[in-house]
């Protein structure tokens, strides 16, 4: 006969095999306890026959056993069991499918993210955390289970809001946040601390969870361009690839005597994925960030230039003439379009920024300085709108109004009549998908830094047809001026 403490190690194991069927339990057990009897009973001491039955029903086998039960005793758990492995799949291929389409810019991406994104969000998630409620049955972990289903698909949906540029992304992003962060990681904190025994255990756990708390809590700070994110990414990186992934491995192979394949899986993908995440987010500040920064600096050099160079032709100029009448009316049109992109400039770093105007005017002249340099939703949101409300609007029509008075002034000159067309084209744009309209194609789905080179480009295009305009006038009344 077993001893007490005997038949408490058995039920400990097949308790860490995490069999929540009652029944099932105290069943496995006793069938434990006569097969170590029978063992025993043939020479064996209690460890030996113990660790014969234990490599005969390991883990997995008694967690195969309550799958099976669980198949046969509740049907909605084998419907869940094979909507969750169809769903799962199919998802992860939309997803995988239209990210690739998204990348290369190729059609059928948008459906593909969407249908993968709904089947992740409304039936793969919440099935996933129906077999985990049915299959761990625990104090605090109804809790758990609420907190991430609800955060995490408020999350993904924000995710995809993100990713298709809809407007409310941002508050799903912060919500689902919010709940992950500040709900969800406390709770299963206090859920694994109750489930350990050991004191070091428990560091550990709390370790893991703070961390992961800082990491998940820096990447939103990431996301909406927040002070502090770089800082807290790391902090959080270096806790958990340097402290809790090392000490949770111990822990591990401590208990079980080796690593398994799993294991070895869960841990690796855990720390590419950390990796991974701050070399990205450096990556896209140093390089994609700072190409556009140099865009935007050599724009702003070459327009302060012919800024220089018109201002020659206008200052000293008398309206005696109808000449210099029309020289001023062309610099007057160029500067209506130059102060309405100055106006656009600053609405999107304050609006991205949440600064006050001299800090945006630092910000357009030193585009270094802008925060949220990345942001991708203030193009639409400010130049787009809502129906085609944006001020894009208003620019493409400055731009044909001024267009129009400088072709009219060079209509003895073809040649400038045609450059003048080209420079401030407004037509729509041919791609590869088809074409799309002129304020689509310059500003949908742009990064704010992206935006802002494109509306330098466009007042230093204003700026050239503005100085080959007046030099033409000057050139056809024969009274050049000294530059």
């Amino acid at each position: 006969m077993l001893d007490k403490n005997q038949v408490q190690l058995i039920e400990s194991d097949v308790e860490s095999a995490r069999i929540t069927l009652e029944n099932l339990s105290h069943e496995l057990v006793d069938h434990i306890c006569c097969e170590v009897e029978e063992q025993m009973g043939n020479g064996k001491s209690f460890e030996e026959a113990y660790t014969l039955i234990k490599k005969e029903t390991g883990i997995l086998v008694l967690q195969k056993i309550q799958e099976n039960t669980l198949y046969l005793i509740d049907k909605n758990y084998a419907r869940m069991k094979t909507t969750l492995k169809i769903t799962g799949n199919v998802s992860l291929a939309l997803l995988g499918m239209g990210t690739v389409l998204k990348i290369f810019h190729w059609p059928g991406a948008s459906p593909a993210l969407l249908l993968g994104f709904v089947l992740l969000c409304f039936i793969f998630f919440p099935s996933a955390i129906y077999l985990n409620h049915k299959e761990f049955k625990a104090k605090g972990r109804t809790a758990l289970n609420v907190s991430i289903l609800i955060g995490g698909i408020v999350l993904m949906i924000g995710i995809l809001f993100k990713v298709m540029h809809w407007p409310g992304a941002s508050f799903l992003l912060f919500t689902g946040w919010s709940i992950v962060v500040g709900v969800f990681l406390p709770v299963l904190l206090f859920v694994k601390i109750r489930e350990v025994s050991t004191t070091k255990e428990k560091v550990v756990y709390v370790l893991g969870v703070i961390a992961l708390m800082i990491f998940e809590a820096a990447t939103m700070f990431k996301m909406f361009h927040w002070p502090g994110a770089t800082f807290l990414m790391v902090i959080g990186a270096e806790l958990l690839m340097c402290f809790f992934l090392p000490m949770y491995t111990f822990i591990r192979l401590r208990e079980s005597g080796k690593i398994t394949g799993q294991f070895i899986f869960i841990i690796t993908t855990s720390m590419y994925a950390i990796a991974l995440t701050v070399l990205l987010s450096f990556a896209t500040s140093s390089n994609v960030i700072g190409h556009f920064v140099n865009g935007a600096s050599n724009s702003a050099k070459i327009l302060s230039y012919f800024e220089k160079k018109n201002k020659q032709w206008t200052v000293s100029d008398s309206l005696h003439t109808k000449t210099d009448t029309l020289v001023l009316s062309i610099a007057e049109e160029a500067d209506k379009v130059h102060q309405l992109i100055v106006s656009i400039k600053l609405n999107l770093v304050q609006t991205v920024d949440q600064v006050d105007e001299p800090t945006a005017r630092m910000c357009i002249s030193n585009p270094d300085q802008i925060v949220a340099s990345s942001n991708y939703d203030a193009g639409n949101i400010v130049l787009l709108g809502s129906g085609g409300n944006g001020l894009a609007t208003a620019l493409k029509q400055a731009l044909e109004n001024f267009r129009k008075k400088a072709v009219q002034a060079s209509s003895s000159n073809p040649g400038l009549s045609k450059n003048i067309e080209t420079f401030l084209s407004t037509s729509p744009v041919q791609n590869e998908t088809g074409s799309n309209t002129w304020e689509e194609a310059n500003f949908r789905n742009k990064l704010l830094i992206g935006t802002i080179v494109n509306l330098s480009t466009i007042e230093k295009n204003v700026r050239i047809v503005e100085t080959l305009t007046i030099e033409d006038i000057q050139h056809k009344t024969n009274s050049p001026k000294t530059l």
